[in-house]
């Protein structure tokens, strides 16, 4: 039945990639809305990764990585949603550093590419030492940070010819 609708298993594997990615980047984006200071960033996406992560999302994904060859459409659509995550990413970082001194020094795609990485690779980790605790302790300690990164004051932009 399913070559009936696809041509491959690589054309299966896409599909199903398209349709997982697709529904959870919605579900970040509609959760990361409206959000512009670090802490309740942090424990959003602590209970999103939670979700991710009981539902086996995490977990297929990283099979679908690890199983992709180069060259393949698999490996072609996992480069293209891992860029959507990496956009995603960037605009939420970008709103969180608007007007704070890091933000003049912090290169915020390189930063974004650093945090789906960090992301996708704290369940390969788990998965090879089965300590599952490695989570919560990422996101306890990026809590901390987030509180101290929260009580930095924006830079108030000078009008132009003022002191």
């Amino acid at each position: 039945m399913i070559y009936y609708h696809f041509a491959d298993l690589d054309d299966v594997l896409v599909a199903a990639l398209e349709r997982t990615s697709g529904a959870r980047i919605d579900r970040y984006r509609a959760e990361l809305a409206g959000i512009d200071r670090a802490v309740p960033t942090i424990a959003r996406l602590r209970e999103l990764y939670d979700e991710d992560t009981a539902t086996g999302h995490i977990a297929a994904v990283q099979e679908l990585y690890a199983g992709a060859r180069p060259g393949t459409r698999l490996a072609a659509q996992l480069a293209l949603e891992t860029k959507k995550w990496e956009d995603l990413a960037e605009r939420q970082l970008a709103v969180l550093l608007r007007g704070k001194p890091l933000g003049s020094v912090v290169r915020v795609r390189a930063l974004a590419g650093a945090a789906v990485a960090l992301y996708l690779g704290m369940e390969t980790l788990t998965h090879l030492d089965a300590d599952r605790s490695r989570p919560a302790t990422l996101f306890t300690q990026a809590a901390r940070l987030a509180a101290v990164f929260d009580r930095v004051p924006r830079l108030r932009r000078r009008a132009p010819g003022g002191r």
